[in-house]
């Protein structure tokens, strides 16, 4: 069973060599985000732990994401670029090779981070030293940054049918220690579902937790709906090749063939629904009402993190307003 090390207040941030040790990465990989990168930079700011490192990866924008990515004014911030279009697996294998953090965090150019959540994450993974993952509940926002539910609030279930099933975490939400990542490659031919052939190759030696706190706003179905069928039907595929490479050890032949069909329903479900007209029924099945409180305790907190000042950032979106 592999234990990372803990890390104590006193040895969270120290020298190695000339090498200072950070407290946590925030890794975004981006591609043509320019429409959401800058809110989701602003929630790195607005965190309450300030001991950080932002490394932000083009993935071969064609759009002024990268712009935006350079305009930023603060030396905890890297932006690496190489002009090609690699996918997510490969930028987060290289994100935790040169990831500087103690711990490291992971997050999508379109969602937004809780002021709490690294604090929150870190302060767990320090708390239990057997755990190397962990992640949290979330709510959901939509293109134009209205909060509209919550989702994945329910306690952890780490065992081998749920990993399976690949209803362990919200991908996004996840944390844990920089060692485990290096150590623990995403498959970079597991297009759209790099997170859960992860989770399924390391369960039977690593130690998953959870939060079930919303502590982030994931932005969903922020693509038309062709583009998020096209998506959803190739993580669905890709889905179906990790089950088939581990779902034997963990579930057996019999449940796995059975989830591998039960995706073959689910894909033509969600065919004949966007043909229709009526996907975003399916995708608002996945997620939990709010109260009117919660809703406006969410609403109020996310309107917060949108006006956090981030050097450079104002000047850089009044440069492209005003090119457009």
């Amino acid at each position: 069973m592999h234990i990372a090390q803990t890390v104590t207040a006193e040895t969270k941030s120290q020298d190695h060599g000339d090498v200072k040790m950070i407290l946590v990465t925030i890794g975004i990989p981006f591609v043509n985000n320019e429409n959401t990168l800058a809110d989701a930079i602003r929630s790195v700011f607005a965190q309450t732990i300030k001991d950080w490192e932002l490394v932000l990866v083009d993935d071969g924008s064609t759009d002024r994401s990268l712009k935006i990515a350079e305009a930023i004014k603060d030396s905890r911030v890297r932006v690496i670029s190489d002009g090609t279009n690699r996918g997510l697996a490969a930028r987060l294998n290289q994100i935790a090779d040169i990831a500087r953090g103690v711990y490291m965090a992971r997050m999508d150019a379109d969602d937004i981070m809780h002021p709490e959540r690294l604090a929150q994450q870190i302060d767990y993974l320090d708390t239990n030293p057997q755990i190397d993952i962990v992640g949290t509940g979330a709510y959901i926002i939509d293109r134009h940054n209205r909060v509209t539910g919550i989702r994945s609030t329910l306690p952890l279930n780490p065992t081998p049918s749920a990993v399976a099933t690949g209803r362990l975490f919200i991908h996004p939400s996840v944390t844990g220690r920089t060692e485990w990542f290096k150590k623990n490659r995403y498959d970079e031919n597991f297009l759209g579902a790099e997170d859960h052939e992860l989770w399924c190759r390391t369960l039977k030696f690593s130690h998953f937790g959870k939060i079930v706190k919303p502590l982030m706003f994931y932005r969903e179905n922020s693509r038309n709906p062709i583009n998020y069928l096209r998506h959803y039907l190739k993580a669905a595929h890709y889905n179906r090749k990790a089950l088939l490479k581990h779902g034997y050890p963990l579930i057996g032949w019999e449940k796995t063939y059975a989830l591998i069909m039960k995706t073959y329903i689910k894909s033509g479900i969600y065919t004949f629904a966007t043909l229709a007209g009526m996907q975003h029924l399916l995708v608002q099945k996945r997620n939990l009402s709010l109260s009117r409180e919660e809703l406006g305790d969410a609403t109020k907190m996310l309107d917060n993190l949108l006006n956090t000042n981030v050097p450079g950032l104002d000047e850089i979106e009044q440069s492209i307003k005003e090119a457009a």
